[in-house]
């Protein structure tokens, strides 16, 4: 409920305001207690009890996995907990399958950041998360996670142009460290949400900035998806097909990296100029694109390899317009608040 405060001055220069009554009982405040006093980017002013957050930093939970929940299931639960920001997660069953531990802990490990596992038995494991937006803060996560995604796109289309199932096979194992990044990031922003003091602790100013973050987060996963994707389709391409039209598909490959590239970089510094170039360089991918798939069709390409081309194509033009997305969240952010 809404009210409204009369500010007091003592003293002279102090300005005082009275915390609502009903507040201060609902949390157990007494006199004498400390509250942490934070300044916010739209002009109001945070109210934080200090045990409050001590209490965040220990958060706990327990899941029990039951006999109809099968690994995958009990993975994405451990997973929307860890999101959530608990540093303890208990998982607990009355008969904890070897196969689902084994399979769990190398999950964990493939697929999320800072978690160890700390304790485990016959009844379940227990883990924690070590690392915190300290140790690896937001805005260099999310550049790390982009030179990831990048260095997939250009292996995935090296791995085109010389066959190289080997290489292929690489590129689409490493879409897992492109997760670690993902669900690293998702969870410093799912606190940041929750616990607005932790915002600039992660290098952002407001929950504007959390929900943009989060949209080019997901679209750099995404561009992540497409190059392994392409690197899927290596063993669909004959050579012959491929060596008439990789000129092409390289050239429009790079153009579309550049665009992606581009955009994360005016994302992070809030470069306007840079965000508006990637986004024109999209528009050149989709006319390359074009030009290809016109080209050929021109040469008579049988139906499988002209097939898997296509898919190629479609995965590098969505790179540059993911990439077009996050230009235009870039675009969004240089725009201060009323």
């Amino acid at each position: 409920m809404l009210e409204i405060r009369r500010v007091q001055v003592t003293g002279g220069n102090s300005f005082v305001v009275s915390l609502p009554k009903s507040w201060v009982k609902d949390i157990g405040l007494k006199a004498k207690d400390s509250v942490l006093v934070l300044p916010q980017a739209d002009m109001s002013l945070l109210i934080v009890p200090k045990r409050e957050l001590a209490e965040a930093e220990k958060s706990e939970a327990t899941i029990e996995i039951t006999q109809e929940m099968d690994k995958d299931a009990a993975l994405r639960l451990f997973i929307s907990y860890y999101l959530a920001g608990y540093d303890i997660v208990r998982l607990r069953s009355p008969k904890y399958d070897p196969g689902l531990r084994s399979y769990m802990r190398e999950a964990i490990r493939r697929k999320l950041v800072g978690i160890e596992i700390i304790e485990e038995n016959a009844n379940g494991m227990t883990t924690q998360c070590l690392s915190g937006y300290a140790d690896l803060p937001l805005k260099k996560a999310l550049e790390r996670m982009s030179i990831v995604v990048s260095g997939m796109v250009k292996d995935a289309v090296a791995a085109l142009r010389a066959g190289d199932d080997g290489l292929a096979g690489e590129v689409v194992a490493r879409d897992d460290e492109v997760d670690r990044f993902y669900h690293f990031i998702l969870r410093q922003l799912n606190l940041a949400v929750r616990n607005r003091s932790i915002i600039e602790n992660i290098g952002l100013t407001s929950a504007r900035d959390c929900l943009g973050y989060r949209l080019a987060v997901k679209s750099v996963e995404r561009v992540g998806d497409h190059a392994a994707a392409v690197a899927g389709l290596v063993s669909g391409v004959r050579e012959g097909a491929a060596e008439k039209a990789m000129k092409e598909v390289e050239k429009m490959s790079d153009l579309s990296l550049k665009a992606f590239g581009d955009s994360v970089s005016s994302l992070l510094r809030l470069d306007r100029k840079l965000a508006n170039e990637a986004i024109g360089l999209t528009r050149r991918v989709k006319e390359l694109d074009e030009k290809i798939s016109g080209e050929l069709l021109a040469l008579k390409t049988d139906p499988d390899t002209f097939g898997s081309i296509k898919l190629i194509l479609e995965s590098i033009r969505r790179i540059g317009e993911y990439g077009s997305d996050i230009a235009e969240i870039a675009v969004d952010l240089t725009v201060k608040e009323p």
